[in-house]
């Protein structure tokens, strides 16, 4: 009986002890607190790792590119958009003729300035979609590192469960042997081992799954990945408007439109004529030659009315896209912080309130079961249930994590929480390379 009691109560601890206590203490995972400070210290692990995961995305790299070449293409248009002719002409028969002429074609319109205006609007354009981007893939790496620790710690809850109930089964075979328990406690000792060792295969797999989903959208491979933050700030009170304004997805939106309305002005200058103008210059024989044209295009097959309707239905089309993603945009901000807000609650009330009371309830079930006054089927229910609490709490975590990254995504602030700025890297392309 004494060996009985010591075994019962070995067990018993282990299950007071956090979920790492049974792994090693380089998997042990942070906390996390909610805190009403606002400025938080940017974790500089994490803020090199998503700098390293850009480093490595084709697609990052493939918008840094997108934006170069909008770049090239706006020094292009400050360029005069026709260049000079130069005409040579000689002809030998009873009469020897050579000329030289030179003709220019003249911007009358200035579509120049039209080409430069959409130029530098398509710069725009692809920084904000290059912004786009690099939050895409933040928001992404960031997802799958929650996804892989909420994965980690239920593995080790799993563990947990499995070595708790291969104690369980020596408690009760030793009870069996000074006959305090009978042949069907053992049995059902034996079937409460093999679902623990079922559930630890099946959550090992969730594990792996979740690491080979890390190093996909990472492109690295890492035995050790960086430890989320320990500290979350709280939810902001109410939806600043002006976080709309600064959002990328609409920046770029914005750009698309002002793109379409000089591709308007582009088209109405197109129906406007471009005179050139040549002189020319040569002998005839003995005689000077001197020659002045004058060509003017006539727009009678093609006026460019129908180019114009469409430009213009071009820039009703962006408008209108521009304000249904404002209008969505809107809606996921307020929903984000709504589920910000509800997450972070519930985590505060399970921190201030749950698990206290978790605590109590395993020092109860120990002390009722090292009395006796609960049987082994009792004994199972209940560490079920404070062991199914505590996966209940870790998921709660990772909803904590998820709500405050949609957050992050949906107001625009994922860099501002790492610790990047938009402009200088945007302006610095070697840093993408």
């Amino acid at each position: 009986m004494f060996l009985s009691r010591v075994l019962c109560t070995c067990v018993c601890v282990c299950m007071t002890l956090p979920a790492w206590a049974v792994i090693s203490p380089d998997n042990q995972l942070a906390s996390l607190s909610i805190s009403t400070n606002t400025a938080r210290k940017v974790d500089l692990t994490l803020q090199s790792f998503v700098k390293s995961v850009w480093k490595e995305s084709p697609t990052v790299q493939g918008a840094q590119a997108a934006v170069e070449a909008a770049r090239s293409r706006a020094k292009g248009a400050t360029q005069p958009l026709h260049n000079p002719t130069l005409e040579l002409e000689a002809e030998r028969t009873d009469i020897n003729t050579a000329t030289i002429g030179l003709s220019q074609t003249f911007d009358w319109s200035d579509k120049q300035e039209a080409l430069t205006l959409i130029a530098d609007q398509e710069v725009q354009a692809t920084m904000a979609e290059l912004v786009v981007t690099r939050q895409r893939v933040a928001i992404e790496v960031l997802n799958t590192l929650v996804r892989y620790f909420t994965a980690r710690e239920i593995q080790a809850l799993a563990l947990r469960r499995s070595q708790l109930m291969k104690g369980f089964i020596g408690t009760v075979k030793q009870r069996r042997a000074a006959g305090d328990m009978n042949a069907l406690d053992v049995t059902l000792a034996q079937v409460a081992y093999s679902e623990a060792l079922m559930a630890q295969a099946a959550n090992e797999s969730e594990l792996a799954e979740a690491e080979a989903d890390l190093q996909a959208v990472t492109g690295l491979d890492r035995s050790r990945w960086p430890q989320l933050p320990m500290e979350l700030a709280s939810p902001p009170t109410g939806v600043d408007p002006t976080l709309l304004e600064s959002l990328p997805d609409l920046a770029m939106l914005r750009s698309r439109m002002e793109i379409a309305k000089a591709r308007i002005k582009l088209a109405k200058r197109e129906g406007n004529i471009d005179p050139t103008i040549g002189i020319k210059a040569g002998r005839e024989d003995t005689e000077s030659l001197v020659g002045l044209s004058i060509e003017i295009p006539l727009f009678i097959r093609n006026n460019y009315k129908a180019s114009v309707q469409a430009a213009s239905h071009d820039a009703v089309a962006e408008e209108q896209a521009y304000r249904d993603a404002y209008r969505r945009s809107n809606a996921r901000l307020s929903g984000a912080l709504g589920r910000y807000k509800n997450t972070t609650r519930a985590w505060r009330a399970w921190v201030t309130t749950g698990q206290k009371a978790h605590q109590e309830q395993m020092g109860l079930l120990k002390q009722m079961w090292q009395a006796g006054e609960l049987n082994a089927t009792d004994f199972l229910i209940q560490a079920k249930q404070n062991l199914d609490t505590q996966v209940a709490a870790s998921v709660l975590m990772g909803e904590v994590w998820q709500s405050a990254i949609t957050w992050f995504e949906a107001s625009g602030q994922v860099e501002h929480w790492l610790g990047l700025k938009n402009s200088p890297l945007l302006k610095d392309s070697g840093e993408q390379r």
